[in-house]
């Protein structure tokens, strides 16, 4: 049981975290807003819904000084503090969904004994070390019920999160003495899903969140995800590489790999080389992700559903040639996502946030429409 100093967060947790991402539609009643916290920035994005639906009101972002957060760890407080009050502030933002991070985060789903709704969160209390490395008493977690008419009949799918207690407490002092109120907790793999995926899609997908420092593979089936991975390798990776190699600054390295990107010419071919030994490690890793899943049987030894596109999203994932190297020889669809596609549609309102910038937003979007409960 959590005592008191808990408590609050326990109720954000236990109401968001681990909330499936496709509801029933539901109207918001006041605008929402999305604020997606990584080692490098904060972005916020606020939706607003009119006569003509969803549409995007407040959005942008502020850089964090290096060494604040180290892989998702809270390293300095006030610091993050001080950016959070500034966003506050000049943008009158009082409340928020927020992103916990995935490298700190455990989500999987597992099989148990069918049992009665009351019964799941103490039988999981009792056997959370087996399917996470945290003891009961070092962690936050939840739950959501998948499938409870397994084809056995004797067991229920279930989604399982959890966090550090220390992270998730961190993440929730943050907040305080700045103006902002976080309204609910949840992971960066289910925000993008929610973002990236139509509404209301059954079908099976993996999503690579090419970020600044990290990158993010999900699978989405069945309106959950059920597979999370991250990378340490993200588009700064690249930014660096060509610092060094060309003896460049952080600014001149940025402008090159946005004007060429994954080019392969003559005068480019230097450039790729730099590039492709910088991410091979990534294109490995997410043909390694793609072939498991769609060769290995689930835990019930029955054929898992093939994934039936790649969605990329992340800062640099519209970088000049980067899908067509890194994710080669793929037997499926591969496209940038559209992380607008539960927002509204083109005929009907052209979003603020242009299409390439939005890629970045994905999170932040994904957090900005959890329904209010």
């Amino acid at each position: 049981m959590l005592d008191k100093s808990n408590a609050f967060f326990y109720y954000r947790m236990k109401k968001s975290l681990f909330y499936k991402f496709f509801p029933p539609p539901v109207f918001l009643r006041m605008p929402s807003v999305g604020f997606d916290i990584s080692d490098q920035a904060i972005r916020f994005v606020e939706i607003i819904e009119t006569r003509k639906g969803f549409v995007i009101g407040k959005y942008g972002f502020r850089n964090i000084a290096p060494g604040v957060i180290i892989g998702g760890e809270i390293k300095n407080t006030e610091e993050l503090k001080k950016v959070l009050s500034s966003i506050h502030q000049e943008h009158n933002i009082d409340f928020a969904n927020v992103s916990l991070p995935e490298q700190q985060s455990y989500l999987l789903t597992i099989n148990v004994l069918t049992m009665k709704q009351s019964e799941i969160r103490g039988s999981l209390e009792l056997q959370l070390e087996e399917y996470v490395p945290i003891s009961m008493g070092d962690a936050t977690f939840d739950y959501d019920i998948v499938n409870s008419s397994h084809k056995d009949k004797e067991h229920m799918e279930l989604s399982l999160a959890a966090v550090p207690r220390t992270v998730a407490e961190s993440y929730t002092s943050i907040f305080e003495h700045t103006g902002i109120m976080p309204i609910a907790f949840e992971v960066e793999a289910q925000a993008v899903a929610r973002s990236i995926i139509p509404r209301g899609d059954k079908g099976t997908y993996m999503i690579v969140d090419f970020g600044k420092t990290q990158t993010g593979i999900s699978i989405v089936s069945e309106e959950t995800v059920v597979f999370t991975s991250t990378l340490n390798i993200g588009g700064s990776s690249l930014t660096k590489a060509i610092e060094k190699q060309f003896g460049v600054s952080t600014e001149e390295a940025e402008n090159i790999k946005k004007e060429k990107g994954f080019l392969k010419n003559e005068e480019t071919q230097e450039m790729f080389l730099v590039l492709m030994s910088t991410v091979s490690i990534l294109k490995d890793e997410i043909n390694k992700h793609y072939i498991y899943w769609n060769t290995h049987l689930d835990q019930d030894g029955g054929k898992r559903p093939k994934v039936e596109k790649v969605f990329m999203c992340g800062s640099d994932s519209n970088l000049t040639g980067f899908i067509d190297f890194v994710l080669p020889g793929l037997k499926t669809e591969i496209e940038l996502g559209n992380a607008m596609v539960n927002v509204n549609t083109f005929d009907r309102y052209i979003p603020e946030i242009e299409f390439g910038d939005s890629l970045s937003y994905a999170t932040a979007i994904g957090l900005a429409l959890r329904p209010s409960e």
